[in-house]
C-alpha cells in the first residue's frame, strides 16, 4: 500500500511538470487589416520555439513588400527596447482574402534569466506605404 502511494505522488508530480514545462502563450495585434500573430511556446526550462505569422483580413488581394525576415524577434529585459536589424531586401508577396502568410522558419530561442520580454516587429510595405506593427510579449506569463 505504501509503495502505491509512494507510485501515485511520483505521477502526480511528473504529470503536473510536464503540463507547466509546455505553456503556450499566443499573441497578436491589428494594424489595418494586416494582423501579425506570435505564438510561443515553452519547450525547455530556458527554451521556447517561436512561430510568427501575418493574416490578411481584407476583401481584395494586396501585395506586401516585406524585409526578411518577415518578423524580427529579440530577447531583452524591460528597460530598453532592442534595434531590431533587418534586411532591406524587398520580398514581394500578392496576399488573398483571409490568408494566413508565414514566412519565416519557427525559431528556436534560449532565455538568459535576465531576459523579461521577446519583442516581435515586422516592416511592410503596402501600396507603397510602410507599416510597422510591434508586438511584445512579456515572458513572465509562462
Amino acid at each position: 500500500m505504501k509503495r502505491m502511494i509512494i507510485l501515485s505522488f511520483f505521477l502526480f508530480l511528473v504529470i503536473g511538470c510536464q503540463s507547466k514545462e509546455n505553456n503556450i502563450i499566443i499573441k497578436e495585434v491589428s494594424s489595418g487589416l494586416i494582423t501579425l500573430q506570435v505564438k510561443v511556446e515553452k519547450v525547455e526550462v530556458s527554451k521556447v520555439q517561436v512561430h510568427t505569422e501575418l493574416v490578411y483580413t481584407g476583401d481584395n488581394s494586396i501585395e506586401i513588400i516585406h524585409t526578411d525576415p518577415l518578423v524580427v524577434t529579440v530577447l531583452g529585459d524591460r528597460s530598453n527596447r532592442p534595434e531590431f536589424v533587418v534586411s532591406s531586401v524587398g520580398i514581394e508577396k500578392i496576399l488573398d482574402k483571409n490568408e494566413v502568410y508565414s514566412y519565416d522558419k519557427d525559431k528556436l530561442i534560449n532565455i538568459l534569466p535576465e531576459d523579461k520580454v521577446l519583442y516581435t516587429q515586422t516592416v511592410l510595405t503596402i501600396d507603397g506605404e510602410q507599416k510597422i506593427i510591434d508586438l511584445d510579449i512579456d515572458l513572465d506569463e509562462f
